[in-house]
């Protein structure tokens, strides 16, 4: 009886451990710069591929000079992975931007705003 008992415990356990995800939430990949709106904003693109599908993508100006009330945005991706965003942002800050889907977050990507074309 107990070594039935420990088998079924060791099989449910067993289980359970391959349903569980192994591989972390990757970092987006960086986006494109889009049309800027305004002197004060970027946009930011990012295609199919740049982020799981369905996941929340977060940024982060970490610039001192943006407003606290500015300094977070972020988009909600399509079936394939895309998104875009405007953000409060200039060239030359760095942006943290990351992906979440439920309670997981990926690393963070740290990207450099480069100079309008």
């Amino acid at each position: 009886m107990v070594r039935r008992l420990l088998a079924v415990t060791a099989a449910v356990v067993l289980a359970l451990a391959c349903a569980s995800p192994t591989l972390p939430l990757p970092p987006p990949v960086a986006p494109e710069l889009g049309p800027a709106p305004d002197a004060d904003h970027v946009a930011l693109v990012a295609t199919c591929g740049g982020a799981e599908p369905g996941t929340i993508i977060v940024i982060v100006n970490n610039s001192p000079n943006v407003p606290n009330d500015q300094a977070v945005g972020g988009a909600r991706t399509d079936g394939c992975g895309a998104w875009d965003a405007t953000v409060y942002a200039h060239a030359g800050d760095f942006l943290d931007i990351t992906q979440e889907l439920g309670t997981e977050s990926s690393q963070t990507l740290v990207w450099q705003v480069p100079s309008q074309p």
